[in-house]
């Protein structure tokens, strides 16, 4: 039978770990390093999802062996698998339909995708010409909607979603638990670095560029690929639970983290699938013997040299006609050192507001780094959750710089550095509900009744009140003497003014003053006059 199913794979942790340091890294400009990281990982998970495919024709070769030995007993599950496998490959060959074309479309590669399909397997996704390109990738999957319920990533949805609804109807009831943890959620809630709830094509593909929508589908393909092999063997192992026999031993690789910090540990374990914990193993791995311990041997290689690494070795397993050599194989990826530092709400920090931020690292936990502010006196910077900060900052014309530290080791290392301009809020823009002047009815004045204050153009959740104005009427006498406002309303005399006011007279506002998170300072607009109509 096929080895027992976790929840989730290494790879799939390695995986969902490389995802979410390329979405934390989306605020920032995408540098050729970055984009280059994307093209490797791009690559690595080709790799691997050829390594799978192989893993996965293995498992359907043992459970056609036992059928044709049993095709009674077998034959039931054998067709569930057999629709597994024609159901998967459409999938998958869509995926990869929709890879090429995409890269194709924005490469503007003549011969199409078959042209880019050939140059991919010969060059790898360095033939990609504009990596970093993101206008194109989201017209073509989120087209012209502002919710992604336009373009190919809905239709990637609908489809994903029909081929897992139908995985859950052919598996066996007591693996449908376990299938749906492992499969790909496309109806959960998701944000992005400002809270905001976005839907899963929103999520995946909006203002991604082209390297990272590769890896992305290659992530798919990886999520799916992994399913159907655990899918397999859970249709394999419930012929006959209780008394079929293995006549086929398998090892495994188990890494606590195929994503490794340079000057870091990979760890992991090696075990025999449908092993015996009393069994004693010895193995040989790049040149060291190891002497394993209740069935497992335990790897631990020095991250070293950057990049994808593979390695192989032989596990023997002791039986009473003597042992019994088994060959393993595996890969790990070793990144150098970096963090990612993105604001979520702006480029800048604004002066009188807390400024909230981001600061993630690959391979490294959140409570384990360090998160300093210098450069601009007075900046200071505050843990508000995991991942999560606020900067407040006071000197305008200087700039702040945002570090990130962790222990490696035995030592702190610098992960990475950020600057950012520092800005004063701009002035905001006051109103008389619409208006900004011209002519009105005096109607229209007072049934406003007072002032609203707008930030024109400036995203930034901030408020600002109207602390002081002055009011004159012009009625083609004598000069009068302008009253005095206070707050956000006009007086009763000012409102009895306007009352009386007639067609072609004039309300003067003067002087206008607004107070917000950073002090009180003169509106954009502190004169506004109005001619009654």
């Amino acid at each position: 039978m096929a080895a027992a199913n976790c929840p989730e794979t290494p790879r799939q942790r390695m995986i969902t770990m490389m995802y979410l340091v390329y979405t934390a890294m989306l605020a920032l400009n995408v540098s050729a390093e970055i984009l280059q990281s994307f093209i490797t990982v791009g690559d690595s998970l080709d790799v691997t999802n050829e390594l799978l495919i192989s893993k996965t024709a293995s498992s359907y070769a043992m459970f056609e062996n036992a059928y044709k030995n049993d095709p009674g007993k077998v034959g039931p599950n054998w067709e569930k698998a057999q629709q597994v496998r024609k159901d998967t490959k459409v999938i998958l060959d869509y995926i990869d339909d929709i890879k090429y074309e995409l890269i194709a479309n924005i490469d503007g590669v003549k011969g199409g995708k078959a042209e880019i399909k050939k140059l991919v397997a010969k060059e790898g996704y360095n033939a990609i010409q504009k990596k970093d390109n993101y206008d194109g990738p989201t017209n073509y999957f989120i087209g012209g909607s502002e919710d992604g319920s336009q373009g190919k990533a809905k239709e990637l949805r609908a489809k994903i979603e029909a081929y897992q609804d139908k995985m859950m109807k052919l598996c066996d009831p007591k693996f449908k638990s376990q299938l749906k943890k492992i499969q790909i959620d496309t109806k959960g809630k998701y944000k992005n670095a400002a809270g905001q709830e976005l839907n899963w094509q929103m999520y995946n593909f909006y203002h991604t560029v082209l390297a990272a929508d590769v890896v992305i589908l290659n992530k798919l393909k990886s999520e799916i690929e992994n399913s159907e092999y655990d899918l397999v063997n859970s249709l394999y192992s419930a012929i006959s639970a209780d008394d079929f026999k293995f006549n086929e031993v398998r090892a495994r690789v188990i890494p606590k983290s195929t994503y490794i910090i340079q000057g870091g540990t990979y760890e992991a374990e090696v075990i025999v699938a449908a092993y015996d914990s009393r069994s004693q193993l010895r193995g040989d791995v790049r040149g060291q013997s190891i002497v394993g311990d209740s069935g497992t041997l335990k790897l631990k290689f020095g991250a070293g040299a950057l990049g994808p690494q593979k390695y192989k070795g032989t596990v023997y397993v002791k039986k009473d006609v003597g042992e019994e050599p088994y060959d393993f194989e595996g890969e790990y990826f070793v990144a150098a050192p970096s963090a990612t530092i993105s604001a979520t709400k702006m480029n800048v920090f604004y002066i009188g507001v807390d400024n909230p931020i981001e600061v993630g690292a690959p391979g490294i936990k959140s409570e384990d780094l360090i998160v300093t502010i210098g450069g601009s006196p007075g900046a200071t910077i505050k843990k508000v959750g995991t991942g999560s900060y606020i900067v407040n900052v006071k000197s305008q014309g200087t700039k702040a710089a945002i570090t990130a530290s962790a222990k490696v080791g035995n030592q702190t290392r610098v992960l990475g550095s950020q600057e950012y301009r520092i800005k004063v809020i701009p002035k905001p823009t006051v109103k008389v509900g619409n208006y900004q002047g011209g002519r009105v009815a005096k109607e229209s004045l007072l049934a406003q009744g007072g002032f609203r204050v707008a930030m024109e153009g400036f995203d930034f959740p901030v408020t600002y009140t109207v602390t002081s104005y002055k009011m004159t009427f012009g009625t083609g006498g004598d000069a009068e003497v302008p009253l005095q406002g206070r707050g956000s309303q006009f007086s009763a005399e000012m409102t009895s003014k306007i009352n009386k006011l007639r067609r072609g007279n004039k309300v003067y506002i003067e002087e206008i003053r607004v107070k917000g998170p950073d002090g009180e300072k003169a509106a954009s607009n502190p004169t506004i006059v109005f001619t009654i109509q």
